[in-house]
């Protein structure tokens, strides 16, 4: 019998951690690859590190959970999304611009699968493998373009030619970027953002990790001034709420309003609304988080330096960098010392050159840090 499943689907794979092929815990990745004599730190998922705000911690002591019984408010009117435009009132953004999901992986997906046509994409190498491998699942071609040594920068010249050739219906960036956990600047944004604006390209910013950034450094001032932009962010890395999935989304005006007829209601859960919002109203929990991820990050650094591991361009405040080693399966050599990172080559499909003497590392909390780096020195 021969189903009605569209072909693009037939060779479909995902490409970095959410295989279901993949080891589900770090004791098993550890059995999996024959090392489990030491306890296992996790550096390999991006979720956050450092708990739930306190003042989330108390709303859930207090939620009522005969609420569950009931829908919620079908966009969260009056609870999640006047907070986020309280946030983000410095950016300029409306509320007819806002809108919410199941975490931004949700919303980057439905962009993907529902609103563009497929066509060609074109985005930065190495970045986040997750949203191409839908784009071509749905239908269309991605290309990535290199980011530009010494820096890791844009390559905005690239872009600029790329978009002069073919018509290119998408440019995704990651910023900060996955894996890296660099940051591009407000000014090499707006121009990417012009130069797409120039051809009738979308340009979707993935800012997944944006919480690490102050907010004045966002593209969500872009979707104001430019008609043909998207922003997405999660509350899954520094704010701490990755199993409740909480995602939300702001549109150029123009795509908002061709986006909203495939809006879906009553995301996220009341619960995990609830949680998100009073995670907002306690803003010095994420001070302290991004406090704890720039102490720790500049130990991290120091330990795989002293390693003689480099450490590729990366933001001080960002909770994931990469590390370069020719030659060395670093993944393998970590994963010895019962330290489980991301391999490089769960990146090879948005950058050719990308193996495993490549991997991601996922900065830790407090505690693990000393442990952590005296593994890595381990490895001289």
């Amino acid at each position: 019998m021969t189903l009605p499943i569209r072909e693009s689907l037939l060779d479909h794979e995902r490409d970095t951690y959410l295989s279901r092929q993949h080891p589900v815990s770090a004791q098993d990745a550890l059995e999996a690859g024959g090392f489990c004599a030491l306890e296992p730190i996790d550096c390999l998922l991006g979720c956050g590190q450092w708990g739930l705000a306190p003042q989330a911690r108390a709303a859930l002591g207090a939620f009522d959970l005969e609420a569950l019984a009931h829908y919620p408010e079908r966009f969260h009117e009056t609870l999640l999304a006047p907070a986020l435009l309280a946030r983000f009132a410095g950016h300029g953004v409306t509320a007819e611009q806002l809108f919410l999901g199941h975490g931004s992986f949700n919303l980057l997906e439905r962009i993907v699968h529902k609103l563009v046509r497929p066509g060609c994409m074109l985005g930065i190498g190495p970045q986040f493998a997750e949203v191409p491998s839908e784009w071509r699942a749905a239908g269309g071609t991605y290309q990535a373009l290199p980011l530009e040594a010494p820096g890791c920068s844009l390559p905005l010249d690239a872009f600029e030619s790329a978009l002069a050739r073919e018509h290119v219906a998408l440019v995704y960036v990651d910023n900060p970027n996955n894996p890296l956990g660099c940051h591009f600047s407000r000014a090499a944004m707006e121009r990417l953002a012009t130069l797409c604006a120039r051809r009738s390209t979308i340009l979707v910013v993935d800012e997944a990790l944006g919480d690490f950034i102050a907010d004045e450094q966002s593209s969500i001032r872009l979707t104001t001034s430019h008609d043909n932009v998207v922003v997405t962010r999660s509350f899954s890395k520094a704010l701490g709420l990755a199993a409740e999935r909480v995602g939300y989304a702001f549109f150029s005006a123009p795509l908002a309003e061709h986006y909203r007829p495939i809006d879906v209601p009553f995301e996220p859960g009341l619960l995990a609304a609830t949680l998100a919002r009073e995670t907002l109203r306690d803003p010095a929990f994420l001070e302290h988080v991004r406090a704890e991820v720039v102490w720790a990050k500049a130990r991290i650094v120091r330990a795989l330096g002293d390693a003689g591991l480099a450490v590729l361009p990366t933001h001080p405040g960002v909770s994931i960098l990469t590390v370069h080693a020719p030659a060395r399966d670093l993944r393998r050599q970590l994963r010895s010392r019962g330290v489980l990172v991301q391999a490089g080559s769960s990146f090879g499909r948005t950058h050719a050159a990308w193996d495993d003497s490549y991997c991601r590392l996922r900065i830790v909390a407090r505690p693990l840090v000393p442990v952590l780096c005296e593994r890595i020195r381990s490895l001289q």
